[in-house]
């Protein structure tokens, strides 16, 4: 299985850094939360990991070739929208084909793996609806299907569970847990922090583009860190099912 090996990344719009210097090596088996405000830097980094914008510095993804990158990291971009009314096992089928030689058919295995992860994401019997008629949420699970279905050994993923109900987020998270369980890599960018704090082995806090804290998420989340990195105050305590970590004010 791979990781993901950032050295000194940097990204800079003019002459300012919106990630700024950011090292860390990342190890499967690893259920990496990428958290922090609204403009951090959370989205720029994990595109600049995967080779899709410029950047400063090195990125063990950003190195390989594309259909090397494409066989090795799955990537669920922020911004879903299904422009095409393909069926759903058409549209998480496409995550098959970095494994497809130009021209090849989908096999056995394949059509295996879109079925595992359409079963993962509660979608089984949704096969041959049209996945522009799915509701915002069932289309975001579809997507994250897709993802699944690529059975790459790092999946990275931005903002996963938005528009999810609760359950679906719960389950997703649980999902995510089980991937790197598997011996995968998993990196999400997300904004609930009770939920990165349960299922999340390893958090990196960006602030400001800078990486702000790294470790395991109850020595992470400290009341500190959420008052400087966040403008929160949050109820914080340790439970047979994870930690909790409920904002509760914000301050100044």
């Amino acid at each position: 299985m791979s990781g993901l090996i950032l050295s000194h990344l940097s990204v800079y719009r003019g002459p300012c850094p919106v990630v700024d210097d950011v090292s860390a090596e990342l190890r499967p088996g690893e259920f990496v939360g990428l958290i922090g405000p609204n403009g951090a830097g959370k989205t720029t980094l994990m595109r600049a990991a995967l080779g899709l914008i410029r950047h400063k510095g090195a990125s063990s993804l950003a190195r390989l070739s594309a259909a090397e990158r494409a066989r090795t990291a799955a990537w669920l971009p922020q911004m879903r929208e299904v422009a095409w009314p393909v069926s759903v096992e058409t549209l998480v089928g496409l995550g098959r084909t970095p494994h497809l030689r130009p021209g090849q058919r989908m096999g056995e295995a394949d059509r295996a793996a879109i079925a595992r992860a359409l079963d993962r994401m509660d979608l089984a019997g949704f096969e041959h609806r049209r996945a522009t008629a799915l509701s915002g949420g069932e289309q975001a699970r579809a997507l994250i299907a897709r993802a699944v279905a690529q059975e790459a050994p790092v999946l990275i993923a931005d903002e996963p569970i938005a528009g999810l109900d609760p359950a679906h987020q719960i389950t997703t998270m649980r999902l995510f847990a089980g991937l790197a369980a598997e011996g995968r890599l998993v990196v999400a960018a997300l904004h609930d922090l009770g939920l990165a704090a349960r299922f999340c082995t390893r958090l990196l806090v960006l602030h400001r583009g800078r990486l702000e804290g790294d470790g395991p998420p109850r020595e992470v989340l400290d009341e500190a860190m959420l008052a400087r990195v966040f403008g929160l105050r949050a109820y914080l305590a340790d439970t047979p099912e994870g930690p909790i970590v409920q904002p509760v004010e914000v301050v100044t």
